[in-house]
């Protein structure tokens, strides 16, 4: 796996583009791209009842539906899920289920950080959804930490993991980290184990040749990564599911009724998100015999909407980097062989942290002007402030409740050079928020406001902290 998010923003941040670049310039219609191709279908090894399993992390992007299709059409039935960014999280884990897909979830340990804290806050991002296996994702390079600490770090992890007591445990690793830092123990044979073994050599009955830490076999087996329907770093299984999909997905063409396609649903993102990297997916539902989709996007000026940009392909989803700090919101229509069906609703995003005016769904009685939070809505006493160097993660981020405050919003950016870059926006419901860091060494600055009877109030004054 390729599962380090030290790195996660800046890399996500040169992602790359989707089928054309920006223009905000008005409307024009992108070349139509071809759709995507599966691999040669792969059904496991059946004789060791495992089937064919993918696993994917933030690297991997949302994914949409016309990619998860393509993964069952190259033979895939599950979906392993990394837990290092809560809402691609639940998007991949929501999509696959969607698509008839058994799924897991992974959390990667690192050895400096509380391990109960790391599973744990795994646990809770992936609450509500299927998974039927939690994974300890063990491959970091622990540096100079003996070999004793590392075994007890494990144990620690496998204890709260099986204390969760909603799914199984299990320890996913390689043979080269298993044997140069902690000798080759034993100590975990009873636990499930997903190795890895790059060498394209597929069934789990290799196991007699590839052993190590004294299981006598294997639950999975990693044994390649490569592209797949389009994107890339996507790892390659061979793996037992010890789960029945949730949903079963009726892949029968229907007949053609001579009418042009419904208006797509499942836009994504969700109205209302706020989207934190340096691209965004969009993307909706596809539609049975259409054969191409557009996607129109309209920037926000302040006053009014404004044409940015319409993408024609043959997949119902673009992926695309635009103007830092500002407010979109995008519909989707697809097209079949009688014509172009209606557009759907608009969904909207935040693209960055965007601070100024917002569109109303419809003007407000000229008698009952919008409600203006009062000035104690603001909150105060932020906690860490004042440029305070934190040397721990996770770092907890707290401020003053607000009297009848149903929930909060707390805006993270990161210094980049002489300034800052939005991070991540988290919408908890308490006056605190505790996060895992993904960049050191640099400064963070933070704000939050309050929203009480349905109003957001106005952002308070921002807070510093530094993270070695």
């Amino acid at each position: 796996m390729r599962k380090l998010a030290t790195t996660m923003v800046l890399a996500l941040g040169v992602a790359a583009l989707g089928a054309c670049s920006a223009s905000p310039d008005g409307f024009d219609d992108a070349t139509n791209e071809a759709p995507l191709t599966p691999a040669p279908v792969f059904n496991g090894d059946p004789a060791n009842q495992a089937t064919f399993g993918v696993d994917i992390s933030f690297w991997e992007t949302p994914v949409s539906q016309a990619e998860m299709d393509c993964f069952w059409a190259s033979g895939v039935r599950h979906v392993v899920v990394g837990t290092q960014d809560e809402g691609i999280t639940r998007e991949q884990l929501a999509m696959a289920v969607s698509r008839g897909m058994t799924v897991d979830a992974y959390v990667y340990l690192y050895w400096t950080t509380d391990l109960a804290a790391q599973v744990n806050e795994a646990f809770r991002r992936v609450k509500g959804l299927p998974i039927a296996r939690m994974w300890l994702d063990i491959e970091q390079d622990p540096g100079s930490i003996g070999s004793k600490t590392i075994v007890a770090d494990i144990q620690q992890a496998v204890t709260t993991c099986q204390a969760n007591g909603s799914v199984q445990c299990g320890i996913y690793t390689g043979p080269g980290f298993w044997k140069s830092y902690i000798g080759n123990t034993t100590s975990f044979n009873d636990v499930p184990l997903w190795y890895a073994t790059y060498n394209y050599r597929t069934s789990l009955s290799d196991w007699p040749t590839e052993h190590f830490g004294g299981w006598t076999k294997p639950v999975g087996k990693q044994w390649a990564t490569k592209p797949l329907c389009g994107i890339g770093g996507v790892d390659w299984d061979t793996i037992q599911v010890s789960a029945k999909p949730t949903v079963n997905v009726d892949r029968t063409v229907p007949p053609d009724t001579g009418t042009v396609p419904p208006a797509p649903t499942g836009l994504y993102p969700l109205d209302g998100d706020v989207e934190h990297y340096g691209y965004v997916k969009m993307m909706s539902q596809m539609i049975p015999l259409a054969t191409s989709y557009q996607i129109g996007l309209e920037r926000w000026n302040g006053k009014a909407w404004t044409p940015y940009y319409t993408w024609t392909n043959a997949n119902a989803f673009v992926k695309n980097s635009l103007v830092d700090n500002s407010l979109y919101h995008f519909h989707v229509r697809a097209q079949n062989a009688h014509g172009w069906g209606a557009w759907s609703d608009w969904s909207s995003f935040d693209y960055g942290t965007y601070t100024g005016a917002r569109p109303s769904s419809a003007p407000p009685p000229s008698n009952n002007p919008p409600p203006v939070p009062p000035a104690a809505s603001v909150p105060t006493a932020l906690t860490p402030d004042g440029n305070v160097l934190v040397t721990t993660s996770p770092v907890t981020l707290s401020c003053s409740g607000v009297t009848s405050a149903t929930s909060y919003e707390f805006a993270i950016e990161s210094q980049s050079g002489s300034s800052y870059i939005p991070y991540y926006t988290y919408a908890p419901t308490a006056a605190s928020q505790t996060f895992y860091p993904a960049i050191h060494g640099v400064g963070y600055r933070w704000r939050v406001r309050a929203k009480v009877s349905g109003v957001l109030g106005a952002w308070s004054p921002y807070a510093t902290f530094q993270l070695k």
